[in-house]
């Protein structure tokens, strides 16, 4: 266990992550920016099979294994919400994304973390959705860090900070992304 401002040895982990690997890696960016440009795909499909999960994909890991994912919609919008609906991935996505960058800053500012929860409240309007209003779907989207660690305050939201600016599932929640959507049709026989 490191305490703050201790070096770590080679391949050291702090609180589950690899800072010495973080560290290469930020310096292999800082150097070319394209070395840590990833490019991310997957396809998925719809089971048509009654009381199936409605929609389910394999997702690949770097180590060449996947793991499924499977989703559907809750009965009022015509699924049997036997898996979670595809909003809940999102935001369980960005949560994710935004604990594993406070772990990684802190792990970076050599702050061991005792234990870090997150939590993730939103409100969901599926009128959109159901095509009967323009309202947006959702219009906030509140994370909430709990974090034990031998640190002041000050510190901790100075690590808070910088999650906040590094952390890409927030941008992506707050910048607008170019989507393309595009449809294939096979050829009739």
């Amino acid at each position: 266990m490191s305490t703050a401002g201790e070096p770590l040895t080679e391949g050291a982990l702090m609180h589950n992550l690899n800072v010495k690997a973080v560290e290469r890696t930020a310096a292999a960016a800082a150097g070319d920016p394209t070395a840590v440009v990833q490019q991310v795909a997957f396809d998925g499909a719809w089971q048509t099979t009654p009381g199936a999960p409605q929609f389910r994909t394999e997702i690949p890991l770097p180590s060449g294994k996947t793991v499924v994912f499977e989703a559907d919609f809750p009965a009022p919008m015509g699924g049997t919400g036997s898996a979670p609906n595809p909003l809940a991935y999102c935001f369980w996505g960005g949560l994710a994304c935004y604990a594993m960058s406070y772990a990684q800053e802190a792990a970076r500012a050599g702050v061991e973390l005792r234990a870090l929860r997150a939590r993730v409240e939103a409100q969901v309007d599926m009128s959109r959705a159901l095509g009967v209003s323009e309202r947006p779907p959702v219009e906030r989207i509140d994370w909430q860090l709990e974090v034990d660690a031998d640190a002041s305050p000050d510190q901790l939201e100075a690590i808070k900070r910088l999650a906040d600016e590094h952390c890409p599932g927030a941008f992506c929640i707050r910048n607008p992304i170019d989507l393309h959507t595009h449809l294939a049709v096979p050829a009739a026989a």
